[in-house]
């Protein structure tokens, strides 16, 4: 009797949205890059963000959303819905001397949503391939992109600078200016020229606050009481970042557009923190993201790594909730297509997601049907979340297993594998399982390959373009 009435109340939910409103809403999804867990002002944190608060306060704060360690892994997970090991893009993050991108036969959010009528359009970093016409976002399901390809260097633009990652379309564009206020500007201009006649999906990827840290003197006024200059400049561009989605958020109130619209809120991973072996991606010498009580940082499969602020704005639809279920980014491109009234299938080929409907979590604030997500999977080292309980494997030298109750145990410091005999057995045979599912890494391959693309910011001085 009672799994017949779960069914009528989601069977119920499901048509309550499907009739919210005679058409789909307007979709805004905006990620910040290597934001701290703590470094919002509704987390407690001392960067002063009122924008993203209002936003947070006033939607669904999503206490318990995991992402993957690297930006270019959790952005494919968003993308297309899938675990990345699924297509080789599980480790580490394309970087501009990298060859690969998302597999071509990977159906991404924008492909199925434009299927669906809406008009896409991407900003900001893209991070998914560069080195063939195949991996850009015009070939991926988006009519309009503005923004760089890889990881844009600094953030003060100089238009100047022959060699920038900087493309309207597929044509390289010189900028002058704050990135994350060209990024902004940009965004409004686009919504301003919108008919209205169509929903749209824009996509936002900011690149703030990562390193290098760097912001206009009147974010970093602001903090002048922070001692550490980095620290200091962390701060300064996470006010940026707060402003920039504020006045796209006051543009989308002068068009009319806000209650139409869902605007989803996170970074792509936790906090960057220094690492013993560098990577080439967004390293710092110290750590002046504040991850909170979680441990670690970016890059590691501890909770400080993937376990990011995450929120859903629509003031019609969505009432003010705090939320501690369990909810994963590839989530996300399920229940963003359910709300857009998208097909899971289409002419492309079209393989099974790894994302579930959360609408239920996010809408009625019910319990979520997702009880496990795999963290991520490489040749070297995983992480199985089940229920409430995460096991992490390390394969290479000196191999080892970490088993944490992070209910009970957020920060993760009481290893309970050997407490736990029987639990840790279950799920390293349900880890194992899925590993043997993984494809091989690109990263690896593309270790292995002579190159003779050279990277995004050389193209302008190389008649060889993609």
């Amino acid at each position: 009797m009672r799994a017949i009435t779960t069914a009528i109340t989601l069977l119920l939910a499901t048509l309550s949205h499907a009739g919210a409103s005679e058409s789909p809403p307007n979709i805004i999804y905006i990620l910040a890059d290597d934001l701290g867990w703590k470094d919002v002002g509704y987390h407690g944190g001392q960067a002063m963000t009122p924008n993203i608060d209002t936003l947070a306060n006033n939607g669904a704060r999503l206490e318990k959303f995991y992402t993957l360690p690297y930006s270019s892994s959790s952005r494919a997970a968003l993308m297309t819905g899938r675990y990345p090991m699924r297509f080789g893009l599980q480790m580490m993050s394309i970087l501009p001397w990298n060859s690969y991108g998302v597999p071509p036969d990977e159906r991404l959010l924008p492909e199925a949503l434009r299927e669906a009528g809406y008009t896409t359009a991407a900003f900001g970093e893209w991070r998914l391939g560069h080195a063939q016409q195949q991996y850009l976002p015009n070939s991926r399901g988006f009519d309009y992109f503005f923004g760089s390809l890889n990881k844009g260097r600094n953030h003060f633009k100089d238009k100047s600078d022959i060699n920038m990652d900087w493309w309207l379309n597929s044509v390289q564009t010189p900028i002058g200016g704050y990135d994350s206020e060209v990024i902004s500007e940009q965004v409004r201009d686009y919504m301003g020229a919108l008919s209205g006649q169509k929903p749209f999906f824009l996509y936002i990827s900011f690149p703030n606050p990562a390193t290098p840290f760097e912001a206009p003197e009147k974010f970093a006024k602001m903090y002048v009481n922070v001692e550490d200059e980095d620290r200091r400049n962390y701060l300064a561009m996470v006010s940026a970042l707060d402003l920039a989605i504020g006045e796209i958020i006051s543009k989308l109130d002068d068009l009319g557009f806000a209650e139409q619209t869902l605007i989803i809120f996170h970074s792509d991973n936790g906090g960057a923190v220094r690492n013993k072996y560098k990577t080439g991606d967004g390293d710092v010498a110290k750590a002046v993201a504040d991850n909170g009580p979680l441990f670690n940082g970016k890059g590691s499969l501890y909770e400080g790594g993937i376990r990011v602020p995450a929120l859903l704005y629509w003031p019609t639809r969505i009432k003010p909730q705090m939320t501690n279920e369990l909810v994963h980014i590839t989530d996300m491109y399920t229940t963003l297509l359910k709300v857009g009234r998208a097909s899971l299938e289409s002419n492309k080929q079209v393989k099974p997601v790894d994302g579930l409907d959360a609408r239920p979590v996010i809408f009625d604030g019910s319990t979520s049907s997702r009880s496990e997500v795999l963290v991520n999977v490489d040749e070297f080292r995983g992480a199985l979340i089940l229920d409430n309980w995460k096991l992490i494997v390390y394969a290479s030298l000196p191999g080892r297993v970490e088993l944490y109750n992070i209910q009970d145990d957020p920060t993760e410091e009481n290893n309970r594998s050997k407490s736990e005999p029987k639990r840790l057995k279950e799920m390293l045979k349900r880890f194992t399982d899925l590993a043997w599912e993984m494809s091989p890494s690109e990263y690896l391959r593309d270790l292995s390959r002579p190159h003779k693309i050279l990277a995004p910011v050389y193209w302008r001085n190389n008649p060889t373009r993609p």
